[in-house]
């Protein structure tokens, strides 16, 4: 008889927030389970593909290398977070997750392969890109952004812009007449960049386990991606710039 599939998470609380952070972009997702060098990884996109998450849990022990195919994430979050010890085991049969311990058992289906679509772009290409821009936000500069939007009510985009030295965000549509505008000086920099129209629902997607937010602008391409760490997670989010 074949060992039983194992997938052993030492942290448990930090698979909560992986997990979190991919369900704030898609409901499903497929997650890859790699027993050399130990780690989960994720790849998903939101509805409209303008923004896309690569997302890396390591720390992980696993006894086998594949794919689970995650129909609805809230919804593991919820039975995960229902364990009280740091440290679970879960044995992954060829359908679904199953976790016994004291007191709690549980059995969560997983979907075959080929329901769940992959998002098509090569994250190795992203990852390699040269970014002609760079700077760092912080989780409370991104919240006070999103915090900003309560009076620009009437826009969906935030503009990233440098005006007499200084970064500047944005909220307003300069696509349309009278729009109510509210901006924040991000601070002094060293380089100039012409008004870049993001998403606004994409950054609130942005997860804030981590205290800093290092950015990466691509102008050819008008890409952002933000990469943010915690202890044992990786989030590199790529999001496409808007038209004006």
């Amino acid at each position: 008889m074949a060992d039983k599939r194992e997938l052993r998470i030492q942290k448990r609380p930090e698979f909560v927030r992986f997990l979190d952070a991919i369900s704030k972009i898609n409901e499903a997702a497929i997650v890859n389970v790699q027993s050399e060098p130990g780690q989960l990884s994720c790849l998903v996109s939101s509805i409209d593909n303008t923004l896309i998450l690569s997302a890396e849990l390591s720390n992980v022990d696993a006894n086998f290398s594949g794919i689970n195919n995650i129909p609805d994430i809230k919804k593991l979050i919820r039975a995960i977070d229902s364990i009280a010890t740091k440290d679970i085991t879960l044995t992954v049969n060829s359908n679904n997750y199953e976790y016994k311990g004291n007191k709690i058992k549980f059995k969560y289906h997983l979907y075959e392969d080929g329901l769940i679509t992959k998002p098509s772009i090569n994250i190795e290409k992203v990852k390699s890109f040269k970014f002609d821009i760079s700077f760092q936000l912080t989780k409370d500069v991104l919240q006070a952004i999103i915090k900003g939007s309560t009076f620009a009510t009437e826009t969906n985009k935030v503009y990233l812009y440098t005006e007499e030295g200084s970064l500047k965000a944005e909220l307003t549509d300069r696509a349309r007449h009278n729009t109510d505008a509210f901006c924040l000086d991000l601070g002094e920099v060293d380089f100039e960049l012409k008004p870049l129209p993001l998403n606004l629902d994409n950054l609130k997607l942005l997860s804030t386990i981590g205290k800093e937010i290092n950015v990466g602008v691509n102008t050819d391409y008008g890409v952002c991606v933000f990469d943010i760490e915690a202890t044992d997670i990786k989030l590199k989010y790529i999001i496409t710039s808007l038209t004006q």
